[in-house]
């Protein structure tokens, strides 16, 4: 009995935790910048190189 109130207790602390997350403007900006500046870098390290702009002008 006492390892079923453990798991429950640890299962709303997750829970109640990820409910903070979700909701919370803040992290969901800095999860989205970290992501996408971690999406960057192997990104430009495969267009290393290329020209997006030709040399010319218009």
């Amino acid at each position: 009995m006492v390892e079923k109130k453990k798991s429950l207790q640890l299962l709303r602390m997750v829970r109640s935790s990820l409910k903070i997350i979700y909701n919370d403007h803040f992290c969901w900006t800095f999860i989205k910048s970290y992501g996408l500046f971690s999406l960057a870098i192997p990104l430009a390290k495969y267009l290393d190189g290329f020209q997006i702009l030709p040399n010319g002008g218009i």
